[in-house]
């Protein structure tokens, strides 16, 4: 009986026991990186430069802003409506470059399919986005039609005074 060579890489378990999975021609299994280790050239470890890095999961924090981002946040309407208005802008631009790649794109001699369709999907998420914006706006304009800040009650009162004091 032949017998079957095991991948032998320390598992995660409390236990810490080897891997019993059959091992392939380096010695480990598929999960535990018997499959392709990447290129044995450096110079071919170059890196997927299809890839867009778009940095919408970048983690910003305040320390980590440089000086023109600074004054950039000192300049930024906390105002939610205006927060509103700037973000559809924004996102009329984003679609704007997005339509322009997609221009450029069909204009390659090669043109990718795929690149087309995974950008028209990027300007359907922005497009959900403005929807959501736009029912915000519409949300913050109930709310400030609702509340008074008192000023048309006090003309009022101020009105009714002095109708007293004229027609007395």
């Amino acid at each position: 009986m032949i017998e079957k060579k095991l991948c032998g890489a320390k598992t995660r378990t409390r236990s810490g026991e080897p891997c019993k999975k059959a091992a392939l021609a380096n010695g480990r299994c598929r999960l535990h990186g018997g499959k392709s280790t990447g290129p044995r050239d450096r110079t071919k470890l170059a890196g997927n430069k299809n890839a867009l890095k778009h940095g919408m999961y970048e983690a910003i924090w305040e320390d980590t802003l440089t000086d023109e981002e600074r004054e950039l946040v000192a300049h930024v309407s906390t105002d939610p409506t205006a927060q509103v208005k700037n973000r559809l802008k924004l996102s009329e631009i984003r679609i704007r470059r997005m339509m322009f790649r997609i221009q450029q794109e069909e204009q390659e001699e090669n043109t990718n399919p795929a690149v087309i369709r995974a950008i028209e999907e990027a300007i359907t998420r922005v497009e959900m986005n403005m929807v959501n914006l736009i029912r915000e706006s519409s949300r913050l304009i109930e709310m400030q039609g609702n509340k008074s800040d008192g000023s048309l009650d006090k003309l009022a009162e101020i009105l009714d005074q002095a109708r007293k004091q004229y027609c007395k």
